[in-house]
C-alpha cells in the first residue's frame, strides 16, 4: 500500500515549530500525514548523520520505510490531532477513521498501544500526497530527498535562540521522556561530529563537555542546521524557511509552502490557520497559540548572558547567517 504522488518531507529540529506546520499540511484534504514515523528506531539502518556522499547505499531502505508510511497505525503516527476531513474519505469512512483515533488514544491510556484504522481505499492512494514530519531525521534530509522521487523537502529553521529556550523550559517541566538533558546527550552530540561544520570549528567531545550547556545547545542547533543546509544545496525540490516568517505571516507563508510542493490552496487550510493563531491556549505542546508570541518568548526567557552565549557560538557559521543579531 504506497503512494505514487510526491511525499512531502517537513524536517526540523525538536521545538522548531514542525508540529503546527505538520498539522498545516494535514489539514489539506489531498494529503495523508505522518507525524514522527521514524522514532522507535524504524530508520535505525540510516544513520543519523548519513552523508549525502553514500547516498546510494541507502536507497533501498528509505524507499521501502516510505513505502510503508500509508499502513502505519501505530497512535502517535497515525492519530496525532487534530483530523480533518479528506477528499479520499466518505463521510461514513472518515467518522470511522474519527471513532478509531478517538478509540484508540483511549485504549492507549490504559492497555497499552492501539492500531489506527485509517479506511484508506486502495484505489485512492495514487492521489494522495503522503506528509512526512520529523524532528529525528534533520541530518538524514540530504540523503532522503535523493532516495525518494518525486518528493518535495522543507528544512525548517527556528531561531537559535528560542530553539534553546524552548528546550530548556521544556526539560524543566519535564516535558520529555528522555532521562539525558539535550545538553548532555554526549551520544547525540558525538554523532555530530564527523560533519563538515565540526570539523571546520575543530571541535571535539571534549572540547564539547568543557562548555556551557547553553553553549552545548547552541552547538547542536548550528550542527544539525548546517547539515541540512549543505546537503540540500542545489536541489530545486528542497528549501529552507524560518519559523518566524511563517509566524509573522501565517496565511501568506503556508501558502507559498503549498506552492513550491504543488498543493493547491484550500478553504480548509486557510481555516485552520486562522483558528489556530486566533488565540494561545498557553499548553507546551498546542498547535494553537499566538505565532509572534511564540517565536519570541526566548526574548524573556533567557538571561542575557545565556543569549550571548547562543550568538557567539553560531556568529560565522551558516546556519547563523538566517538569524542575523538584532
Amino acid at each position: 500500500m504506497s503512494s505514487s504522488a510526491p511525499i512531502v518531507l517537513l524536517f526540523g529540529m525538536p521545538r522548531s515549530g514542525t508540529t503546527w506546520i505538520g498539522k498545516i499540511f494535514d489539514s489539506h484534504p489531498d494529503t495523508l500525514y505522518r507525524h514522527e514515523p521514524d522514532s522507535w528506531g524504524l530508520l535505525n539502518a540510516v544513520p543519523l548523520m548519513a552523508p549525502v556522499a553514500q547516498a546510494e547505499d541507502y536507497v533501498t531502505t528509505i524507499r521501502a520505510f516510505s513505502q510503508q508510511l500509508p499502513a502505519m497505525q501505530l497512535t502517535k503516527v497515525a492519530g496525532s490531532t487534530p483530523i480533518f476531513p479528506k477528499h479520499y474519505y466518505s463521510w461514513a469512512r472518515f467518522n470511522l477513521y474519527r471513532l478509531s483515533v478517538v478509540a484508540a488514544k483511549g485504549a492507549a491510556k490504559f492497555a497499552g498501544e492501539r492500531p489506527v484504522r485509517n479506511f484508506i481505499r486502495a484505489q485512492d492512494l495514487s492521489n494522495i500526497r503522503v506528509v512526512w514530519k520529523s524532528i529525528e531525521s534533520l541530518g538524514r534530509l540530504g540523503v532522503i530527498a535523493r532516495s525518494l522521487t518525486p518528493c518535495y523537502g522543507f528544512h525548517i529553521a527556528r531561531h537559535p535562540c528560542g530553539y534553546v529556550a524552548s528546550v530548556l523550559r521544556g526539560e524543566s517541566q519535564g516535558r520529555f521522556t528522555s532521562g539525558v538533558s539535550s545538553s548532555d546527550d554526549y551520544g547525540v552530540l558525538e554523532k555530530t561530529l564527523d560533519t563538515a561544520t565540526a570539523k571546520q570549528h575543530s571541535l571535539t567531545l571534549e572540547k564539547l563537555k568543557a562548555m556551557h550547556p547553553v553553549e552545548r545547545l547552541a552547538w547542536r542547533w548550528v550542527l544539525y542546521n548546517a547539515k541540512a543546509m549543505e546537503d540540500i544545496e542545489g536541489l530545486g525540490h528542497c528549501m529552507t524557511f524560518r519559523y518566524e516568517d511563517l509566524c509573522h505571516d501565517p496565511l501568506g507563508v503556508a501558502q507559498r509552502l503549498f506552492q513550491f510542493c504543488g498543493l493547491p490552496w484550500q478553504s480548509q487550510t486557510e481555516r485552520f490557520v486562522s483558528m489556530s493563531t486566533a488565540k494561545d491556549v498557553g499548553r507546551y505542546y498546542s498547535v494553537v497559540k499566538d505565532p509572534v508570541k511564540a517565536a519570541n518568548k526566548w526574548r524573556n526567557q533567557l538571561s542575557a548572558e545565556d543569549i550571548e552565549r547562543v550568538f557567539q557560538v553560531v556568529a560565522g557559521t551558516r546556519p547563523g547567517t538566517l538569524y542575523p543579531r538584532d
